[in-house]
């Protein structure tokens, strides 16, 4: 991959070319949204830049997991190029 640096902006406002959140704007807005979920009592299964697997309920033990209990609610967190973030149901786990 070849770097591209835009030339007379401040390094903060250069991005390299074809980054998904060159300037962490999507990252910062779904940072600030799980943390206001986790602080709500979901907790975060997976986590990129841009999306998360985010669980409510439910509890986490080897004995609930053998029993097929405890589950909880998962939702898909995502966050757009405007960094709009939105939460839809997840599909249960498969096991």
């Amino acid at each position: 991959m070849i770097d591209v640096m835009l030339v007379g902006l401040a390094p903060e406002r250069q991005a390299m070319a074809g980054a998904i959140d060159p300037l962490g704007h999507r990252k910062n807005a779904l940072d600030a949204f799980l943390e206001g979920k986790v602080g709500e009592g979901f907790r975060i299964e997976t986590h990129t830049d841009t999306h998360a697997i985010i669980v409510v309920g439910g509890r986490r033990s080897l004995l609930n997991a053998f029993r097929g209990r405890g589950a909880g609610s998962r939702y898909v967190v995502s966050v757009d190029e405007h960094g709009e973030v939105t939460m839809i149901p997840a599909e249960p786990r498969r096991n």
